[in-house]
């Protein structure tokens, strides 16, 4: 026996989850949980044929979009890999890291030597560190600029990686006093490139609601389907007095290809799983 399904009015309670998957393999793209909010806009345009002193006789429909935009409330490397039209990689080894500049604020103790944060690695063996800065203002300007030698000098400085530490030059820091050293590290975490011949991807995208009966107040599952979406590629990151939100938005797509559906979305609102009979 079927199972009978009363559906009356829904009210959208929440906005879940943004989800975008590959369309060749639909495997996940990206997705996004935590939605501050979320809009859905579908527009058509209407050509009128009109008669005599301008009265419409006629319609004709053409041009129907729809878009889905959301801001989620922190930043999501996934969702800007789909607006860059990039992957995420992992480098997490001494073979594959993220080549990370830092400019170390360090301090000498005794005011011939200082321990760098990270092991710095910059061009290799004797050039591990770009520069070591002498700072005597709140500027880099004009501050002493040292370069690194294979000893310590009043002009240079060495660096030992094994033990991280700067031989400084000699009579030039104070005891106490502030190390600026310039240099690159091994770091290790996640990229995503935005390359100038890479854009925004094409996805399939599911937008998760929670939906309310205006009449017996019962919660159900709702959403919208996109079959085919372009991400928009045009994001803007705000930091400042608030966290910074990601914007999303998509664009719905018809598809020309045989056995490929043509609607823009479809939504749903989801009373349970099917049961076998």
């Amino acid at each position: 026996m079927a199972r009978e399904i009363r559906v009356q009015d829904q009210v959208i309670k929440s906005v879940d989850r943004f989800s975008f998957y590959n369309l060749v393999d639909n495997s996940l793209e990206a997705t996004v949980g935590q939605l501050n909010s979320a809009s859905l806009n579908q527009t058509q345009d209407t050509q009128w044929y009109v008669g005599k002193q301008g009265v419409r006789l006629s319609g004709f429909d053409l041009n129907k979009q729809f878009e889905a935009e959301a801001v989620n409330g922190f930043i999501d490397i996934a969702m800007m890999g789909a607006q860059t039209g990039s992957d995420v990689t992992v480098h997490d080894t001494v073979d594959n890291f993220l080549a990370t500049p830092i400019f170390d604020e360090l301090t000498t103790a005794n005011g011939t030597t200082a321990v760098t944060t990270f092991t710095a690695v910059g061009n290799g063996v004797g050039q591990e560190i770009d520069y070591v800065y002498l700072v005597t203002g709140s500027s880099i300007a004009g501050a002493q600029k040292f370069e690194q030698g294979a000893t310590a000098s009043e002009t240079t400085f060495s660096y030992n990686p094994a033990t991280k530490t700067i031989t400084l030059p000699t009579g030039v820091f104070a005891e106490g006093g502030t190390v600026l050293a310039q240099y690159t590290y091994r770091g290790v975490g996640l990229q995503v490139v935005s390359d100038t011949e890479s854009f925004s991807k094409t996805v399939k995208a599911v937008l998760d609601i929670t939906t309310q009966d205006i009449c017996t107040d019962e919660l159900h599952h709702g959403q919208f389907i996109i079959p085919r979406a372009k991400v928009d590629g045009n994001f803007n990151i705000q930091v400042g007095d608030n966290p910074a939100v990601h914007n999303i938005k998509i664009f719905a797509l018809n598809s020309v290809c045989f056995g490929q559906p043509r609607e823009l979305f479809s939504y749903r609102i989801i009373m349970g799983e099917a049961e076998e009979v």
